[in-house]
């Protein structure tokens, strides 16, 4: 699979711009965009250069200050892959690689539980089935399709650079 974007998403809901908040000020210098999705869901991209270190640490603090689950994905050129993680309150943290086959049911589960979390309602099925899949021709589609199964509609925009 290829990549087109290198950097970091971070989604979650606030009705502030999510690189607005506390949590990721000392990453604004390397925001490159933030899109709507629907219900006040956002993707705030970060460039390469972030540097985001403790991801815990930050996916905790973005859940703490919003009140709401939060996801990462974190792209990187030259890696089979983009990690993808997650955390809400009451369930914690969990983390795939896409298109990861091997892992796929049970990441599914715990995606679900985080769904749950975020006030939507969906099966672990398609999300299994999305992860074990090595048919997409870019990583960032994956990316996109599986916040659909989450749960989380899009606005139509998917270009991770896009300021919206």
């Amino acid at each position: 699979m290829r990549m087109g974007f290198s950097g970091y998403l971070i989604v979650g809901r606030d009705d502030r711009p999510l690189p607005e908040l506390h949590s990721l000020k000392q990453h604004r210098q390397c925001v490159t965009g933030n899109r709507p999705r629907a219900d006040n869901w956002q993707v705030c991209s970060l460039g390469p250069d972030a540097g985001l270190g403790d991801s815990i640490s930050l996916l905790i603090e973005v859940a703490a200050e919003t009140f709401e689950p939060v996801l990462l994905a974190s792209f990187t050129v030259g890696e089979d892959g983009a990690a993808v993680e997650g955390f809400s309150g009451p369930y914690g943290y969990w983390w795939t690689r896409l298109t990861r086959a091997s892992c796929a049911g049970d990441v599914a589960g715990r995606a679900v539980q985080w769904a749950t979390a975020a006030g939507r309602e969906v099966e672990a099925g398609p999300i299994a089935d999305l992860l074990a899949a090595r048919s997409a021709p870019h990583l960032e589609a994956v990316f996109e399709e599986l916040l659909e199964r989450l749960g989380l509609a899009g606005t139509g925009d998917t270009s991770p650079g896009e300021i919206g």
